[in-house]
């Protein structure tokens, strides 16, 4: 009896200790009795701006609405989680979430690690200044101060800049405090995503700053699926493709980015 019980209970921690080794994700009854409806486990980064911040505690913003846009028309429900953006690809890598929504540029050695979808916003990187600053664009960085945030291809191009023209990088964590480095005359320049600049911009939070230049990259943003994924990465450009299709995308877009 006692080898009997002894059994069960080795049986019961293996069985414990594999399903601790998956995701969050989970598969659950619809209505029709169909196992068809999974819940995915989506990262972003939700540190303000129009892309993703959090309303009376809820996610929202336009990186969300179109996952959840997507996700609804191919039968998955999205468990969102608040992270840094620099955790967000390891997270992926190491198969901790999903998926991933966070204005994330596609590049080469993000792919090497974690799938893309299809583009589903053009973006570029500018360079921005105090208003009454004497630099009017890159050549004029030399021994100045250039901030950008940790883990974007932000930081990448500032670090480049400073190379190229005798300047020095500062690297801080949220986006929001770019801004107010540059303000309070902490740092001389910031390099941040078109899109997250014209929108600080409008909406106040960037006052006594101004875009110098023309734009520093052309880039463009996917949504991030982990590897072994396949199929719901096929799902989600099916999904992208249908809320472009029906105007949905394109209402969206208007919401956050008016136009």
């Amino acid at each position: 009896m006692k080898k009997v019980l002894k059994s069960i209970a080795v049986c019961g921690a293996i069985t414990l200790a594999l399903a601790g080794c998956g995701k969050a994700s989970t598969t659950t009854n619809n209505s029709n009795g169909d196992s068809k409806e999974r819940t995915l486990v989506f990262a972003t980064s939700a540190d303000g701006g129009a892309f993703a911040h959090k309303e009376n505690g809820k996610f929202a913003g336009f990186d969300i609405e179109v996952v959840e846009a997507i996700a609804k028309k191919e039968r998955y429900k999205i468990q969102w989680k608040d992270m840094k953006f620099d955790g967000i690809i390891p997270s992926l890598k190491t198969n901790q979430v999903d998926g991933a929504a966070a204005a994330i540029t596609i590049k080469e050695e993000r792919k090497a690690v974690t799938n893309f979808t299809d583009p589903y916003f053009d973006s570029g990187l500018v360079l921005v200044v105090k208003e009454g600053s004497n630099i009017n664009g890159p050549a004029d960085l030399k021994g100045k101060s250039i901030v950008a945030k940790n883990g974007t291809s932000g930081l990448e191009k500032a670090k480049e800049l400073a190379k190229q023209y005798g300047a020095r990088v500062k690297i801080l964590e949220d986006e929001p405090t770019l801004y107010l480095d540059v303000q309070n005359g902490q740092s001389d320049a910031l390099v941040n995503d078109y899109p997250f600049v014209t929108d600080k911009m409008k909406s106040g939070t960037a006052k006594g700053l101004k875009r110098v230049g023309e734009r520093l990259t052309g880039e463009q943003y996917g949504i991030a699926i982990a590897k072994d994924e396949e199929k719901v990465l096929e799902d989600f450009n099916k999904g992208l493709k249908e809320i472009k299709d029906d105007g949905e995308y394109d209402a969206l877009h208007k919401k956050y980015f008016g136009e």
